[in-house]
């Protein structure tokens, strides 16, 4: 805030006041002959007092002047580093209730005894060459859903372990607990939703070693405000991309062929691995489920143009396939 300078008013000669002085400057003496082409001037000048008094203000107003710029810039030059530790608390609360989805297909029934019991103890650090005879199908990404081990993810990254009859196929899934170590169990599919693109996953974990995921709403959201993804792309564990809400209330198909309404727009980058990731707010809420991006055609590259599911349409989904399982109309 900029101080405003205010000055005091200069006390001005009155002719024919009789209780104040006049004050009058004259170039000679009463008593020195002038010569006549000389010319008396009359005008007022401020007297000593006036002139402290004015300087005294001016000194005043400055001092209380810079400090206040000084402040002004150092909050200017501070906006960025508040702005990137909101960022990164954000992260920080919200990416232990994302995990990380590992689709395998077993190459043979002594290979899946092995993976089985492999994937039900608690690791910390694997990597490929653990898996045994188990290969890698696809990677997606989810999140926590309540305490008692649900996890939410796209139907599309387990469509496979919905149709398998084999017994060959599983479903790894990556946690992060609340002590900061990495758990993996195998995830069980409890039920799915081919036309909202929804499926819910159950793993056997300890209650007290897991981070739910905060849910928002999606009704209230406006276009331009801020969105951040959190996901696995391309296998890079807990990715965080930023960017916008850029529409709202679109159209986008399901795997089932069905239109998907009411899907979130936005432009922070989602790719392969990230299906199944948390969209959400400056708050760390949950406002939607990564789903799907347009790439330019023969390139895989996103092109910018990205959709989550609307939250609000997943709490009114989730909890009923819990409970109730899959619909009969989307059984195979």
């Amino acid at each position: 805030m900029l101080a405003s300078f205010q000055f005091p008013a200069f006390p001005r000669a009155n002719a024919t006041a009789t209780t104040r002085p006049r004050i009058s400057a004259v170039l000679c003496s009463a008593s020195c002959s002038s010569p006549p082409t000389n010319k008396r001037f009359n005008f007022p000048l401020p007297t000593r007092r006036a002139a402290l008094l004015l300087a005294s203000s001016l000194t005043s107003s400055l001092l209380q002047f810079l400090p206040q710029c000084q402040f002004a810039k150092a909050v200017e030059t501070d906006e960025p580093q508040e702005e990137d530790e909101r960022v990164v608390r954000i992260f920080q609360e919200a990416s232990p209730a994302v995990v990380y989805i590992k689709y395998l297909e077993v190459q043979s029934r002594a290979g899946k005894n092995k993976e089985s019991k492999f994937i039900n103890d608690s690791v910390k650090g694997e990597d490929e060459e653990d898996l045994g005879d188990a290969k890698v199908e696809s990677t997606g990404s989810g999140f926590v859903w309540d305490k008692a081990g649900h996890i939410v993810t796209n139907y599309h990254v387990v469509a496979k372990l919905a149709t398998d009859t084999s017994g060959l196929h599983h479903c790894r899934v990556f946690l992060e607990g609340s002590n900061g170590r990495t758990f993996v169990r195998e995830g069980r599919l409890v039920g799915f939703d081919p036309a909202y693109d929804l499926a819910v996953l159950k793993v056997d974990i300890e209650r007290d070693k897991l981070r739910p995921a905060l849910i928002g709403t999606s009704q209230d959201l406006r276009v331009g405000q801020n969105c951040f993804a959190i996901g696995n792309p391309y296998g890079y564990e807990h990715t965080l991309t930023t960017g916008v809400v850029s529409g709202l209330r679109r159209e986008i198909p399901s795997p089932n062929g069905r239109a998907i309404r009411g899907a979130i727009q936005t432009d922070a980058a989602i790719n392969a691995g990230n299906s199944g990731g948390p969209l959400i707010d400056s708050y760390g809420h949950v406002i939607g489920v990564n789903t799907a991006t347009f790439t330019r055609k023969g390139s895989g590259v996103s092109s910018g143009v990205n959709f989550a599911i609307p939250i609000d349409a997943v709490v009114r989904i989730i909890p009923s396939l819990i409970v109730n399982g899959t619909d009969i109309k989307d059984r195979f």
